[in-house]
């Protein structure tokens, strides 16, 4: 079963209500540098310099980024501008955004802990693939801190809204915490303690599945850190090791929302964009949109409206060149055709997904990148414009743009016990940094 349970949770103090804007940030995996040094400027108590604090020349193993995190965190909790609350329970959090179609949507859930197991034993299922370099960081940064400082985001089957039900009330309250972020999203969190609700929120979640939406690498660093404190034979009084912060959103909820996460090809030392378009040609159908004078004119929107226009067949990408006076789109001629490219484990029901195809047959194939070489080779971005300029510009060599993992497809995945590439999904909008934390230890 999936075990969670209420906490202390952490949060600003309640002085800081006016300036929470300054305060918080988005997760570490989606800030970029330019964007750190920002929220460093920001506020001197910004979230930035305990979630991804600068490194320094100098930096040792007794003063580094890890341990400036921890001690910011004791002085932080011990001056009273975090405060911790009395009384165990959940928060309420909730998001309200600009949808890509126009209009407002707003999604909401539940942060609680979850028992930190292996994948599939407690009910807790992945969909994608993490790299190595971003668990060995916040693995050295849990050990520092001893603390959770961003929820990861989960989904659960609420089909009859049995769990919403239970907080829906709490929504019309006033909120202990309201503040804007940079994207033009609303977030608001309010406190849920009363024990009878609690206990029946847990109840009704136990027997069911928990799927990773975003945070697999925070999750695998909780199990390895677990394992570590227990192989060292250390243990904390609430056990806070061995659990992890989730926001818990029904999976059926209308405001769920995800994003292509479009791919952005750099450093490969043997590119050749007319080598790899002879290598796809076999495969795909390849209309060209080309332009002149280095001004794409109408060609992206073209592009995008034939792209979306194939979202439920599936088997079509863009494609941007650095140096290239042409967008192209490619069109896969036939699913079966490409099978004997792909990695003989994957399932049959998940070949036909964009992303499969995508990492399988055009990166693997076509530009001959391996998936054990990847790791920094390949950027990921949800906005369009980024992926096509950055190409255009030749700050990357190719980009790939991509429709969205549909979220059936993404549980399909979770349940086979099959992880997609790599940054399959971008759910949105993302949780903020600073808003609630978990501190044990």
């Amino acid at each position: 079963m999936a075990e969670i349970r209420p906490f202390r949770m952490v949060h600003y103090a309640r002085e800081f209500e006016g300036e929470l804007d300054r305060l918080i940030t988005p997760p570490y995996d989606v800030i970029s540098p330019e964007e750190q040094e920002s929220f460093y400027q920001t506020h001197p108590l910004n979230v930035i310099r305990l979630v991804l604090g600068k490194q320094y020349h100098d930096d040792s193993n007794g003063n580094n980024r890890y341990t400036r995190a921890a001690s910011l965190l004791g002085q932080w909790l011990e001056r009273g501008v975090l405060v911790r609350e009395e009384t165990p329970g959940f928060m309420i959090y909730q998001m309200e955004f600009d949808m890509a179609e126009g209009g407002r949507g707003i999604i909401d859930g539940i942060v609680a802990l979850v028992k930190v197991d292996d994948y599939g034993q407690g009910k807790v299922l992945p969909h994608e693939k993490t790299y190595k370099g971003p668990k060995e960081d916040q693995l050295k940064l849990i050990s520092a801190c001893r603390a959770n400082l961003t929820p990861i985001h989960a989904l659960f089957d609420d089909d009859e809204n049995q769990v919403t039900d239970l907080y829906s009330s709490l929504l019309h309250r006033r909120p202990i915490h309201e503040t804007l972020d940079s994207d033009g999203t609303v977030h608001r969190v309010w406190i849920l303690e009363d024990k009878k609700t609690v206990s029946r929120v847990a109840g009704l979640i136990k027997d069911k599945s928990i799927f990773i939406a975003d945070g697999h690498h925070r999750y695998e660093t909780s199990r390895a850190y677990k394992d570590e404190i227990t192989a060292a034979g250390l243990s904390f009084p609430d056990q806070g090791h061995e659990y992890v912060m989730m926001y818990l959103t029904a999976m059926n909820h209308p405001g769920l929302t995800i994003l292509p996460a479009h791919r952005m090809v750099k450093g490969r030392k043997d590119f050749d964009l007319n080598r790899t378009l002879r290598a796809l040609e076999p495969y795909f159908h390849i209309e060209q949109l080309c332009f002149s004078n280095g001004d794409p004119g109408e060609s992206p929107q073209i592009m995008m409206d034939r792209l979306r226009s194939y979202s439920e067949v599936g088997g079509k990408f863009g494609m941007v060149a650095q140096g290239d006076n042409c967008l192209r789109l490619l069109r896969l001629k036939d699913f079966q055709a490409v099978d004997t490219l792909m990695d003989p484990d994957i399932p049959s029901t998940l070949r036909e997904l964009d992303v499969t195809i995508l990492r399988e047959v055009i990166l693997g194939h076509g530009l001959g990148i391996q998936k054990n070489d990847s790791e920094g080779s390949i950027e990921y971005t949800p906005l369009v414009s980024e992926a096509m300029n950055k190409a255009l510009k030749g700050e990357v060599q190719v980009s790939f743009i991509l429709n969205p993992t549909r979220v059936d497809q993404m549980r399909a995945a979770a349940e086979l016990g099959h992880k997609l590439p790599h940054k399959s999904t971008y759910f949105y909008p993302k949780l903020s940094s600073g808003l609630v934390l978990n501190v044990f230890g």
